[in-house]
């Protein structure tokens, strides 16, 4: 009897470490999300700019003030390259958002009396940037921030009065940008990112007076909020 008893408890016990043992192999081990890769996505947005510059007339004696504005929607794409040491994440990003800004602001001369006062249209078709990306990762949300080099076309028309129409001028500019964002992912390829990035660009613009050429000079600087989606490869 003692035999049997013996026996009954080294099955059980036997049958119960290998229930055990099973148990512990089939719990799915999660592998830490990695931001490592390339990726490519979309984004949509607005964004709105202003600018501190003249049109220098030195040869008449006359200086104009001119302050162009413009806000609109903007879409486009963006393409980049991460890469993750432990919670450290830095990368590369390149993006071109097509543009719907345009707005009008006074010009003012002085001395006053040498030309009635006009007025600017302005509109800038496209924002693009190449930039580094630095950020802290919290398993799948990463808090970043991104610097670097600008691009955009500003467009400048120009009325002698508020209504009739002078000269006409587009340059494309560089300068610089910096921004910061946060960005989670939804799974290990989609991720969502929401950002907002500073641009000041610095140029000339010339514009196509009927009797000669004349520049407008000065800086020029761009806000944007974006809201993206990426793919990651």
């Amino acid at each position: 009897m003692k035999s049997v008893l013996l026996a009954s408890t080294i099955l059980l016990a036997a049958t119960s470490a290998g229930m055990a043992a099973d148990a512990v192999a089939s719990d799915p081990v999660v592998a830490p999300y990695t931001w490592t890769g390339f990726y490519a996505g979309v984004h949509g947005g607005y964004s709105w700019g202003s600018g501190d510059g003249a049109y220098p007339e030195p040869g008449v004696g006359q200086y104009e003030t001119a302050y162009p504005e413009a806000q609109g929607g903007l879409l486009g794409a963006q393409v980049g390259y991460n890469h993750q040491w432990g919670s450290l994440v830095l990368g590369i990003e390149g993006d071109l958002s097509y543009s719907w800004a345009d707005g009008s602001s006074r010009v003012n001369t002085f001395p006053d009396g040498l030309d009635a006062d006009g007025r600017t249209d302005s509109e800038y078709t496209y924002l693009a940037s190449i930039t580094g990306r630095a950020g802290y990762a919290l398993d799948r949300t990463l808090f970043y921030a991104k610097a670097g080099i600008g691009f955009t076309r500003l467009e400048i028309n120009d009325f002698d009065d508020p209504n009739t129409f002078n000269a006409r001028g587009s340059e494309t500019l560089t300068g610089w940008t910096i921004g910061g964002g946060v960005e989670h992912a939804l799974n290990d390829k989609w991720s969502v990112k929401g950002e907002y990035q500073f641009y000041r660009f610095s140029g000339d613009v010339a514009v196509n007076d009927p009797v000669a050429f004349r520049t407008y000079e000065g800086d020029f600087d761009v806000h944007a909020i974006k809201i993206g989606l990426n793919y990651k490869f």
